[in-house]
């Protein structure tokens, strides 16, 4: 702690002194123009605030004018947004903490130390919900919103509330931001502006483009129309390496005389009790493998070392590579008959086409039958788990993961209103809003395996970076893989939410006091769905094609490419051919598998950036994958991750809140008061499976018709009272004292709500449920703040806050009898045969009992404090050459929970630090701007990963610059009708994202997408 203490009074005292330096400079000035006034002829030096400068002073004066704890970034001009990326943009406010997909772009935000969904997103002041899964490496369940949707060029103004008032729209625990789209009358007249820009990533073979057309016109005064769209092509590729998780082996008494002998969890690898033929590396086939085999094979550790140090489970290097579209566009009219009442309506249609290929190259641990060999780890005391560094592992098996990942997600929202000034003093507004939103995600997978017992040897080594993993086998030759052992998959998920509600607000008073009520009625429904053919396509491309397609318990036939019916094939259709075909119209009939174990090799080809890969679009046609896909059924649970379910909120509120000014002792006063009440009436859902009733009694495995899904919904409700209070005290015109106490809330994350029920083994004896009932999250949040406005653009803020937030949930268990579960859909026939003869020997189905683990809120509490610092500074006035300035955002959090659960929750995905930095320079047309962010590591996932206790998941700090800079032609030539020149560089540093398994030198991901250019126009007609 003391070097991090060090350096953080070098920060205060660097920073205390220039703004010792800033203020000196500012009282010379000022002494200079008290006591002498400039000469009549002398020249006056002034520097024209256009562009980032502008946006710039134009968020200062919003800051300033604010009651609250309010930050916001405004355009100059339409299509001209100072940032490319909106997350990017409120990545420069104090407290807000980017989220980034692994090609680098930042998609969500996170303010003050909560997760996104802790962020209530508006779109012209109404909520939206995005369908999509997150990142590559997310699931998502839609109380986020990507940011990355959502194009800069359409928007004016974006608005970050870190103090809740009770006119805002409830839901964000951590704060609100409104997005707000261009209209017409932000700037009066015929405006057209259009900006064309060529991109292209470093590591990628094709270069993007991406570009804007924005116009409008008034007329009168009283019409106004406005159209936009905003368009882009990126080529992307990602490099990196990733496992899903890390393992220890599952010693056996006889290999592990050891008291403690798997004591830390994990165990997902099995070394064999004997070595299998052709293990390789000099091992002889028939031998023992014991505890004196595995300390004599790696001579220097103790069982104990070789028990608990963890290697990869399925680690992986990876490529993922494609395009990706976006296209948005606006549509804005504004009606004004008369000065007092103004109509509007705000349309939005935007959709994103991800069509990207991903490519893994995995050394199989799980399941595995690897052997250790000459290992080494990092430490001596292996007790509460250690690392391998070194080894050799015979009989080692590899696959690869080849897939196409298509993602398609859209947007299309309305939203009308309008504001009537009924009389001087009173003021009418409403407004409604329809969004919706759809997301689609086609994941097939197709894993080809190096043959067992070939001699395969993987010669591992981790120096705590990314570990190196070779073979030696050429695992870039299609001749050595093969079907046997391997598998194919599909998964699909299909996503919907729809937002729809109207809100009021009435107002009277004027600026000494304002009281104002209002009401509001919203209604969001969200409905994932997933789809699963896994079974079918496998029997069918490499299972030896069963005649028969029903799925039943026993899943598909295992890959083995046979070119001729019968031999292991499984029947998936138990009841066909009994006169019941369980509505298959067309049977199928293959004989033989469509893709041999001969005939794999020939879909292996050359990748484009020197891989194996995958012949897709062959692959497809021979594997008929399209009726497959086509077909699929519904599903539980889909590959991003998240569960098959269905939520429903609607929420009634009304608010009352009083605004006004005082001027105690002298000094100015701006105040609001107010309290909102909302109501919450719940629906969730999931989808089970039921037994068909026509099949009577008959147990599954006998059942001529399929199990039936069907929709379980429950319902619920609660309300909340929300008050807040906030107040602005002009201690000076150029200082502003701010404070603010609310409470404020977030509804429950939504897997966690929906009562679906899983069991974790074949015994039916233990398993998961959702909670219908969790109440949501409630923070009581204190704010302190001190503003000093230097003029201009200039500011700096200083903010202390602290949020005690209650509503965390732990999991209890819960032992009933099995029978009870028939509300949720579960009952004795919808189980596989073993686990029915598990409950059969336990007293059948209303005897046995099962224990289930269900979240519920704790009693405990998570108290969040932190620290902000925002500083603006033009440095006019203190350096020789004009146009200099700087910007800088510093947030410290630091968050202890107290009560039930104070070991088990924690605000996931919270760095203790986040800096941002921007150097810029603007003037006689040039403008340069370099920007840097850091973020500090983070736990982002609790323990008892991989079945390992101790092990949570941790995300590294985080450090990247970008270049941004613009040469307004005309100003620079001094002639008219010349375009902007702009030139950009991204992640110029080429950071990386990366996290880690429990410990830092075990690497869990890291994704490397490396640097991207952009060079671009832009016109103004």
């Amino acid at each position: 702690m003391t070097h991090r203490t060090t350096a953080g009074r070098r920060v205060a005292l660097g920073l205390t002194a220039m703004a010792s330096l800033i203020a000196q400079a500012y009282a010379q000035e000022a002494t200079t123009a008290t006591n002498s006034a400039p000469a009549a002829d002398q020249s006056m030096q002034t520097v024209q605030v256009t562009g980032y400068r502008n946006s710039l002073l134009s968020s200062a004066k919003d800051k300033k004018e604010a009651v609250g704890f309010q930050d916001s970034i405004n355009a100059e001009d339409f299509g001209k947004f100072p940032d490319k990326n909106i997350a990017e943009s409120l990545s420069r406010v104090p407290g807000v903490q980017v989220s980034r997909d692994v090609t680098g772009e930042g998609m969500t935000i996170q303010i003050r130390g909560l997760g996104s969904s802790f962020t209530k997103i508006l779109l012209n002041n109404s909520p939206i919900a995005v369908a999509s899964s997150g990142p590559i490496d997310g699931a998502n369940t839609n109380r986020e919103v990507d940011l990355d949707l959502l194009p800069t060029d359409l928007f004016t103004k974006l608005t970050v509330s870190k103090s809740p008032t009770a006119g805002q729209i409830e839901g964000g625990a951590a704060g609100v931001v409104n997005l707000r789209s261009a209209r017409p009358f932000d700037k009066e007249g015929r405006q057209l502006s259009v900006g064309l820009t060529g991109t292209k990533q470093q590591i990628a073979d094709k270069a993007g483009f991406r570009g804007n057309v924005v116009g409008s016109n008034t007329w009168g005064g009283k019409y106004g129309l406005l159209g936009g769209i905003s368009f882009s092509r990126q080529q992307a590729r990602t490099t990196g390496f990733e496992t899903v998780g890390w393992t220890n082996p599952n010693l056996t008494a006889a290999q592990s005389s050891s008291a403690g002998r798997n004591a830390t969890g994990g165990g997902n690898w099995t070394i064999p009790a004997t070595v299998p033929a052709g293990a390789g590396n000099g091992l002889v086939p028939g031998t023992a493998i014991d505890q004196a085999f595995l300390l004599s094979h790696n001579p220097g550790l103790t069982i104990d070392q070789i028990d608990n140090a963890i290697v990869p489970r399925l680690g992986r290097t990876m490529e993922y590579y494609g395009t990706k579209d976006k296209i948005s566009a606006v549509v804005a009219a504004e009606y004004r008959p008369t000065e007092n009442l103004h109509f509007y309506l705000d349309t939005m249609y935007s959709k994103k086409d991800d069509d990207m290929q991903r490519n893994a190259y995995t050394w199989a641990v799980r399941n595995n039958a690897s052997i250790p060999l000459n290992m080494t780890v990092d430490r001596t005391d292996c007790a509460a788990g250690c690392v391998v560094t070194g080894g050799t592992f015979a009989n080692a098996l590899n696959f690869i993961e080849f897939g196409p990942r298509r993602d398609k997600v859209d947007l299309l929202g309305f939203n009308p209103g309008a504001e009537w000034k009924i009389t001087p003093k009173l003021t009418l507004d409403v407004a409604g809003n329809w969004n919706r939103s759809r997301f689609t995600h086609e994941a097939p997978t197709v894993m080809p395996i190096t043959a067992p017992n070939s001699g395969n040897t993987i010669t591992y080594a981790n120096d705590g970076g990314v570990p190196s993993i070779v073979s030696n086998m050429d695992l870039n030759d299609p001749a050595n893989y093969q079907w046997i052992g391997g598998r194919v998959n599909i998964q699909n998920e299909l996503r919907e939410t729809k937002t729809k509600g109207f809100h009021t607000n009435l107002a009277w008073g004027d600026k000494a006091l304002t009281i104002k009520g209002g009401f509001a009625w919203d209604d969001i429904n969200r409905r994932i769905r997933a789809q699963d053919n896994s079974a079918a396509w496998q029997a069918a491309v490499c299972g030896n094609n069963p005649n028969v397609f029903l799925q039943g318990p026993n899943g598909a036939p295992p890959c083995n490419g046979a070119s001729t019916p019968g031999a292991s094939a499984t029947a998936l259709y138990p009841g066909y051919g009994t006169g019941y075909t369980a509505g298959q119209t067309t049977p199928l009939t293959y004989q033989g598998s469509l893709i041999t174990n001969s005939a794999l090799q020939g879909f292996l080809v050359p990748g484009p950036y020197g891989r194996l890969a995958l012949d897709w679009d062959r692959f497809r046609q021979a594997s008929n994958y399209d009726y497959f896909n086509g077909t699929a059924p519904d599903s539980g649970a889909s590959s991003t991750g998240a569960s098959a379910g269905y939520i429903r909120e609607k929420a009634k509120a009304v608010y009352l809140e009083a605004n006004g000014e005082l001027q105690p002792a002298g000094f100015n006063m701006r105040w609001n008061a107010g309290v909102r009440y909302v109501r919450t009436e719940q629906m969730v859902g999931s989808l089970n499976s039921q037994p068909d009733p026509r099949n009577g009694n008959l147990t599954l495995n006998g059942s001529k018709y399929p199990n039936v899904s069907e929709w379980v919904y429950q319902d619920t409700d609660y309300s909340n009272t929300l008050p807040s209070a906030t107040m602005a005290l002009d201690l000076r015109k150029d200082l502003v004292f701010r404070a603010a106490a609310s409470r404020s809330m977030t509804r429950v994350n939504p897997n966690d709500l929906r009562p679906g029920i899983n069991f974790s083994g074949v015994s039916a004896d233990v398993g998961t449920m959702g909670n219908p009932s969790l109440k949501p999250y409630l923070s009581d949040n204190i704010d302190l703040g001190l503003d000093w406005y230097t003029g201009r653009e200039g500011y700096i803020s200083l903010t202390g806050f602290q949020k005690r937030i209650n509503g965390f949930t732990v999991n209890e268990n819960i032992s009933m009898p099995f029978s009870a579960l028939a509300p949720y859909g579960i009952n004795y026939n919808t189980l596989i045969p073993a686990q029915q003869q598990a409950i059969d020997s336990r007293g059948g189905p209303e005897n046995a009992t099962v224990v289930m683990t269900r979240p519920r809120n704790a009693d405990g509490i998570l108290r969040i404090r932190g620290l902000e610092l925002g500083w603006v500074q033009p440095l006019d006035k203190i350096l020789p050459w004009r146009g200099f300035g700087f910007n800088e955002t510093l947030t410290l959090i630091n968050q202890k929970a107290s009560g039930e659960g104070s070991s088990g929750f924690i605000a996931l995905g919270v760095p203790k630090k986040t800096n941002n930095l921007s150097v810029y320079y603007e003037n006689h047309g040039y403008m340069f701007r370099f920007m840097h962010t850091y973020s500090e590591g983070s736990q982002v996932a609790t323990a008892n990963q991989s079945g390992i206790t101790a092990a949570a998941l941790y995300g590294r700090d985080y450090k990247q610059l970008d270049f941004s800079s613009s040469f307004e032609l005309d100003r620079i030539f001094d002639r008219d009708g010349l375009p902007m020149l702009t030139f950009d560089i991204v992640n110029l540093n080429k950071a990386k994202r990366s996290g880690y398994f429990q410990f830092a030198n075990a690497t869990m991901s890291q994704y490397e997408p490396g640097r991207t250019f952009a060079l671009g126009l832009r016109m103004k007609f």
